[in-house]
């Protein structure tokens, strides 16, 4: 997700001289904390145990989080960070700290897992079509990792926790290309059908399309089960 309002950062200064990408310290801090609370956030969300119990997660379910978090989201928001620096504007991603502190809270209590981490805020003179392209790169890479992953659950052995971890970086990347393409409030699909509504329609049948193989095929989130 990225949040494109000129006035988000108002000391942060503009692109001067030939795009690059790069980060600052503040930016880097907030990326890792996001990082953190969401991976300890998917992990209890995926554990079946009751209350206390699920506080002290399984090894192999941190890891899959960690990678599926990593991946999904991590990725997710670099895309958009990259594409903006490189049309030229400033671009970097600011947490929402209070909203993790919520997730957290939720999902240890309840085991419901409901989150707004974050997003990349961008400042410039954006156009339509540099908005489009750069809402619609997140969503991508999360297809690209879906579909890249997805097949590799097939040949694995289910006997092994590999599978149960490719299979929650497939079905987490598959789900988060689908929700970030919903068109509505600050989602990435609202911008890119406001700049090409065939290359939203597109992506929506692809996004889902491969969530829906992805559901339909071995038990990503319980392999051997």
């Amino acid at each position: 997700m990225n949040g494109y309002n000129p006035f988000a950062v108002p000391d942060a200064p503009l692109h001067v001289g030939r795009p690059r990408v790069r980060f600052a310290a503040t930016e880097i801090l907030h990326l890792a904390g996001a990082v953190v609370v969401l991976t300890l956030c998917f992990t209890l969300a995926r554990d079946g145990r009751p209350f206390p119990q699920r506080l002290l997660p399984e090894p192999i379910t941190l890891l899959g989080s960690a990678l599926a978090v990593g991946s999904g989201f991590t990725l997710h928001e670099l895309a958009h960070k990259v594409v903006a620096q490189r049309y030229g504007h400033w671009a970097e991603f600011r947490a929402q700290f209070g909203n993790l502190l919520l997730s957290y809270l939720l999902v240890a209590s309840t085991g419901i897992l409901f989150a707004t981490p974050g997003a990349v805020l961008i400042q410039g003179r954006v156009t339509p079509r540099e908005n489009g392209i750069i809402s619609l790169v997140g969503p991508a890479v999360n297809f690209v990792i879906a579909a890249a992953v997805w097949p590799f659950t097939w040949v694995t052995d289910t006997d092994t926790p590999l599978q149960r971890v490719l299979g929650v970086v497939a079905y987490a990347n598959a789900l988060l290309c689908v929700f970030n393409l919903i068109p509505v409030g600050p989602l990435d699909g609202r911008k890119v059908m406001r700049w090409n509504g065939f290359v939203y329609a597109a992506s929506v049948l692809l996004a889902v399309g491969l969530f829906v193989c992805i559901l339909l095929g071995p038990d990503v989130l319980n392999p051997g089960k």
